[in-house]
């Protein structure tokens, strides 16, 4: 099994942390992450309601299957031509998203006039989407310090008619600084993608412990400033696209062990991991949920839903 998962390209590493984790399914996963992912669209509900784009696209020849856990979003089963060329993506009728993605925004539960904020925000699926679920009404502060990525935020939310977020080109470990207590808060975390090889073959052998340490001190710094600007009774919605338990499963433990929060249910996914590596960690974490290539057809994802308590 873990000569299978060299012959991939896996690092010894992480081949091994991997059958530690998920026995023999660590070669299943490993395999799925190997074939592209679906195509997948979300409709821009500010520009277009979902039964009459659907509509469009099906005279057009696309075919598509709904996305269970969010309403606008669809995978594509037959596109006969790019759907990017479209007048309907190019007017902003719909926007590709990847379906894992989709689940953050919809965990969060934006309500219209909220005051939310989005930590990582480039280049704006999410942001976008939190817009959307909101109508517009309200206010999103979105942060990022990505320059190139910004610039793509910048046109994908002019193009889906998004006009109540604000772009801040400046790390949100710095929000303390706008004085606001944030109804909401919206986190997918820097991490180190080791669910998105489908896309960045390169990780199976570039990572190292050291880079999965890393992101795991940042994710602690983001979570603790966003806890501390997030209104009791706020929700925070902490997100990964890693497999790794130490960016995910550890990250919530800490933040049991040293905030008064509590974790709440997710309906859609796996149950987080309560013993990774033999480390016993509260059952609370099973509510949050992961995400797996051979099973739902997605990258290795993990979410959570912590609301602050009073």
């Amino acid at each position: 099994m873990l000569e299978k998962l060299f012959s991939l390209g896996y690092a010894k590493d992480f081949a091994e942390r991997y059958y530690q984790l998920w026995g023999e399914r660590a070669l299943r996963i490993a395999e799925a992450m190997e074939k592209p992912l679906p195509r997948c669209f979300r409709v821009n509900t500010l520009r277009v309601e979902v039964p009459k784009l659907t509509k469009i696209l099906n005279k057009k020849g696309f075919q598509f299957k709904r996305i269970p856990w969010a309403r606008e979003g669809f995978c594509l089963t037959r596109e006969p031509f790019s759907i990017t060329s479209t007048p309907e993506y190019l007017s902003g009728l719909l926007y590709i998203q990847e379906a894992s993605s989709m689940y953050p925004p919809v965990a969060l539960e934006p309500k219209p006039g909220e005051v939310v904020a989005d930590m990582a925000a480039a280049p704006g699926g999410k942001t976008s989407y939190l817009a959307q679920l909101m109508e517009n009404k309200g206010i999103i502060y979105a942060f990022d310090v990505g320059g190139e990525r910004l610039k793509e935020m910048r046109l994908n939310i002019s193009r889906l008619g998004v006009t109540n977020t604000i772009i801040f080109h400046k790390s949100s470990l710095y929000m303390d600084e706008l004085g606001i207590e944030f109804d909401k808060i919206l986190l997918d975390a820097p991490c180190t993608g080791s669910g998105t090889i489908h896309k960045n073959p390169e990780r199976k052998s570039s990572r190292t412990m050291e880079d999965v340490k890393f992101c795991q001190n940042l994710q602690m710094q983001m979570v603790k400033v966003a806890l501390e600007n997030l209104k009791k009774g706020g929700i925070l919605v902490y997100s990964t696209c890693s497999l790794e338990p130490e960016e995910n499963e550890f990250v919530v433990q800490w933040i049991l062990d040293n905030f008064n929060v509590e974790i709440l249910p997710l309906r859609y996914g796996e149950p987080a991991l309560t013993k990774p590596f033999g480390i016993e960690l509260s059952e609370e974490i099973a509510k949050a949920r992961r995400f797996f290539p051979d099973k739902h057809e997605t990258s290795g994802f993990f979410v959570v839903k912590i609301k602050k308590n009073e």
